[in-house]
């Protein structure tokens, strides 16, 4: 079996250099990502060091200034926060869900069931919701 003679080699060898070229780009600009990714994570480690340094020196300040007898209520008038204790973030008011829905969940099929506020007789025939199932009487005048 022959090669065909309209295509040479040099002309295939850069049709092939080509494509791994045009491939290659993608490694290149991975890496470039990869890279700038792993540079801002360094970053954030560092600048998460940096503050729990400086919070550190905040609680050792703020004692200090207790232990000469500021009190708090003097400090906080003053307009300087007590340091927020490592590991704790500070809390906001916030409404507590004893769930994570805000309203409880209904189950399938849950309006066809009797509950002690819903009696089915089957005696009866079944009225609409909230259709009185005796007829009322008019009050007298």
């Amino acid at each position: 079996m022959s090669v065909s003679p309209a295509v040479d080699k040099d002309t295939a060898l850069a049709r092939a250099r080509a494509a791994i070229e045009n491939r290659t780009k993608y490694i290149e600009s991975l890496f470039d990502a990869a890279q700038a990714s792993a540079d801002a994570r360094e970053k954030v480690a560092e600048a998460t060091r940096a503050a729990e340094r400086a919070n550190a020196e905040h609680a050792a300040a703020y004692k200090e200034a207790i232990d000469a007898g500021w009190t708090v209520a003097e400090l906080t008038g003053s307009g300087l926060t007590a340091p927020t204790p490592v590991g704790k973030k500070p809390s906001k008011p916030s409404a507590r869900r004893s769930s994570g829905r805000a309203t409880a969940r209904r189950r399938v099929g849950a309006e066809n069931t009797a509950g002690p506020d819903r009696q089915h007789d089957d005696a009866t025939s079944p009225t609409a919701p909230g259709t009185p199932s005796e007829p009322e009487s008019s009050p007298a005048h």
